[in-house]
This record gives structure tokens, sequence and C-alpha cells, in this order.
């Protein structure tokens, strides 16, 4: 069964991956075309929340919300 990555729809192989802080390695698959890593933990973390939202762009003219002295303060720019 091949994998394709969720970046570049490229092929992904299996790999060894190294715990940065200890000496475990874990099993992994890595893209050949643009070198991304997936690994349980990765793959858990992006399946365990939302998509980004795509339209909350700030708009000139919109109000914004700021913190003045401990407080919120909405204003209009």
């Amino acid at each position: 069964m091949s994998m394709r990555c969720p970046r570049c729809q490229g092929f992904m192989i299996t790999t060894q991956l190294r715990e940065l802080w200890s000496s475990d390695v874990i099993d992994g698959w890595r893209c050949l075309l643009c070198g991304e890593n997936i690994d349980p933990v990765i793959e858990g973390n992006r399946t365990g929340h939302s998509p980004p939202v795509q339209n909350r762009a700030r708009v000139p003219g919109a109000p914004t919300a700021r913190y003045i002295k401990g407080r919120l303060k909405h204003e209009h720019r």
C-alpha cells in the first residue's frame, strides 16, 4: 500500500525517526518530494484539531480588539 503526502501528494516511504530528547526510534513516513515527516504523534495531533479557518483576515475599517489596562476594548479604525 502506498501513502501519499498530505502536503504535496508525493510518494511517501517508511523511515525511522529519532526522538530529540531520548534515544528512542519510532517508525514514520517521509515524503520523497518535499521531505515531510509524519509519525503517529504528528498524525494524532493533526486529526485531533479543527482545520484552520480561512476567512479570519482583517479588512481595512474592521473593528479590532485590544487590551488596555487589563480590560478588553473594541475600537474602530
